[in-house]
């Protein structure tokens, strides 16, 4: 019986371990390159379709989005913020991500570094899907200027 066991679980971990740790992102920062909110903006035609990264506070109450037919975007898959003031881009990131329930801990004003591809609509939406994010600061720890 132990010996089943022993068998039993190591084929479990063995699937477990080539499968990837759930929740964990296989996201790599280096691949995305550290801009603006304000330069995605301004150089917004030459950036569409690149992976960037930017770090700002999070913005609650920011949760008003748009359906993206050009991107495929139901509103209902996704969870949609921004990062400060003003924020002229907005987030997108699938409900389904294994960082949703880290996004959901945020308060207004922690520290929050997002990775995505930028993209824009007309002339004044501007969007970033997600493909995951970091908070290097412990979540609900008060802004410098609120401290």
């Amino acid at each position: 019986m132990e010996r089943r066991a022993t068998v039993v679980l190591g084929v479990v971990l063995g699937l477990f371990l080539a499968a990837g740790v759930p929740g964990r992102s296989e996201l790599n920062p280096n691949d995305y390159e550290k801009i603006t909110q304000c330069v995605l903006v301004r150089e917004r035609a030459a950036l569409a379709g690149k992976k960037v990264q930017i770090t700002g506070r999070y913005l609650e109450g920011s949760q008003f989005c748009h359906v993206l037919r050009k991107a495929g975007i139901n509103t209902k898959d996704y969870l949609c913020f921004a990062l400060g003031k003003p924020c002229i881009v907005r987030m997108y990131l699938r409900k389904d991500h294994p960082q949703v329930e880290l996004l959901r801990g945020l308060r207004d004003g922690d520290l929050i570094t997002v990775y995505g591809t930028f993209d824009y609509l007309a002339s004044n939406y501007n969007y970033l899907i997600l493909d995951g994010l970091s908070v290097p600061e412990p979540p609900g720890k008060p802004a410098p200027e609120q401290q």
